[in-house]
C-alpha cells in the first residue's frame, strides 16, 4: 500500500455510487467494483420506486441524514444531467397519506403531522372532498388525507448510473461484472482487494454492497464482526394508465404500501416485505398484495394495464443499533455504508458526502 493507492468502493448501487462520486469530485483516487452491472436487478437500486421523503419519526441521525440528502438532491440531479447526459428524472410530486378509517385519520392528524413538522416538513389535512379533488383516482369513501408537499422522486437506476458516470468522469475506475472474492491484509489494514480476475491495491475500503454486504465482509477475517445486513425481497408492479383514466400526480400512501407516479405516466405500486433470503421470485401472494393495494389506494386505476412486474433485494439492517456509515472493529481502514433498507435512496447523497468527508481528510 502507498499513499497514492485508491479508495476501493465495493458495490455500485446508489450508496456505493454516491460515495465514489463524492470522493472523485474531491480529487481522491477511486476504484468502484460491482459484482454485476450497474443498476441491474435484483439490486435495490434497480428495483426501488424511489419514494424520497423526510424520515418523520426516525432516529435523529437518520432524520438529519435524510434532510441533508433531500436538500442536496435537486441540484445534484441537475449537475449530473448536465455533466453526464444521464437524466435522473427528478420530480417533487408530494404525498397524500390516505385515511380510510377513523383511527387512520386520527393517527395522521395527531401523530404523523407533528412528526413531519419536527423533521422540517409542512403538512396539510385535506377533507374527503379536497382529497378527491386533488386525486380523483382515489376511493370516494376516504375520510381525508394528509398532504406532505416535500416528497421527491427519481428514477433509481438512472440516478445510480448518473452517479457512476460522474465518478468516472472525475477519474474513478469502474469495474463491473467483477466479484470481490477476498482481501489481502497487513496486520489490521487491508492493503488490496482481491477480485476474480485481479488484485487492486488500496489505502481504504468502503463496503457498500447492499444486500450482499455481509457476504463480502466475511472475507475480511475471523477477527472482524459479522455485518448484520441481509436481503429482504420487495415485489413491485407498474401500471400504465390509458389516456381516459384519472391522472395521479401525488405519491399515495396507505394500506401498507404506496403508488408512485413517474414522469412517463406510469405508476409504481409496491411493495412486499418478504424475508426469503436471496429468492427473487414473483409470487401469487405478492401479486395479490399489489393488486389489493391498487384497489385500496387508487381504485380508479384498477382496470388499467399492468406493464411490468419485478422484485429486488433491500439491504436490511439486522443489528440492534442504527445502520452504519462508518468504521468497523478488527480492521483500521474499512468503512461500511449499507443496511438502509427502504430508505437507501433517501439518504444516499448525504451518506456519500459523509463517507467522502471522512476519507478525504
Amino acid at each position: 500500500m502507498s499513499t497514492s493507492d485508491p479508495v476501493v468502493v465495493v458495490g455500485a448501487g446508489v450508496i456505493g455510487a454516491a460515495v465514489a462520486q463524492s470522493l472523485a469530485i474531491r480529487g481522491v483516487g477511486v476504484v468502484l467494483i460491482e459484482r454485476a452491472q450497474v443498476a441491474a436487478l435484483p439490486s435495490a437500486s434497480a428495483a426501488s420506486a424511489a419514494l424520497l421523503e423526510p424520515l418523520a419519526g426516525a432516529a435523529p441521525p437518520l432524520v438529519a441524514m435524510a434532510q441533508r440528502s433531500l436538500d442536496r438532491l435537486p441540484g445534484l440531479c441537475d449537475d449530473l444531467r448536465a455533466r453526464t447526459g444521464v437524466d435522473p428524472r427528478w420530480s417533487r410530486p408530494g404525498t397524500l397519506f390516505i385515511a380510510r378509517r377513523d383511527r387512520e385519520a386520527t393517527w395522521l392528524r395527531d401523530i404523523r403531522a407533528p412528526l413531519f413538522a419536527s423533521a422540517g416538513a409542512a403538512s396539510t389535512w385535506l377533507s374527503t372532498d379536497e382529497a378527491i379533488e386533488c386525486e380523483p383516482a382515489i376511493s370516494p369513501h376516504v375520510l381525508g388525507a394528509l398532504r406532505v408537499g416535500s416528497t421527491q422522486s427519481v428514477d433509481a437506476p438512472s440516478l445510480t448510473r448518473a452517479l457512476v458516470a460522474d465518478a468516472a468522469g472525475h477519474g474513478a475506475i469502474v469495474l463491473t461484472g467483477t466479484p470481490v472474492i477476498g482481501f489481502r491484509r497487513s496486520g489490521r489494514r487491508i492493503v488490496a482487494v482481491e477480485t476474480d480476475s485481479d488484485e487492486v491495491p488500496c489505502k481504504s475500503v468502503v463496503l457498500a454492497a447492499g444486500a450482499w454486504t455481509a457476504i463480502v465482509a466475511r472475507h475480511l477475517g475471523v477477527d472482524v464482526p459479522t455485518i448484520p445486513v441481509g436481503p429482504q425481497r420487495g415485489q413491485i408492479m407498474a401500471i400504465a394508465p390509458r389516456s381516459s383514466a384519472p391522472r395521479v400526480t401525488h405519491v399515495l400512501q396507505g394500506a401498507g404500501g404506496y403508488a408512485v407516479p413517474k414522469p412517463d405516466g406510469t405508476i409504481f405500486v409496491g411493495a412486499t416485505h418478504d424475508d426469503v433470503g436471496f429468492d427473487d421470485a414473483l409470487t401469487p401472494e405478492g401479486l395479490r398484495f399489489l393488486g389489493n393495494l391498487v384497489h385500496e389506494l387508487v381504485p380508479g386505476l384498477a382496470a388499467e394495464p399492468v406493464v411490468r412486474t419485478w422484485s429486488g433485494f433491500r439491504p436490511v439492517w439486522r443489528g440492534e443499533d442504527l445502520p452504519m456509515w462508518g468504521p468497523i472493529s478488527g480492521v483500521d481502514n474499512v468503512l461500511v455504508a449499507s443496511g438502509y433498507g427502504a430508505i437507501g435512496l433517501t439518504i444516499a447523497a448525504g451518506v456519500g458526502e459523509r463517507v467522502a468527508d471522512t476519507l478525504a481528510l
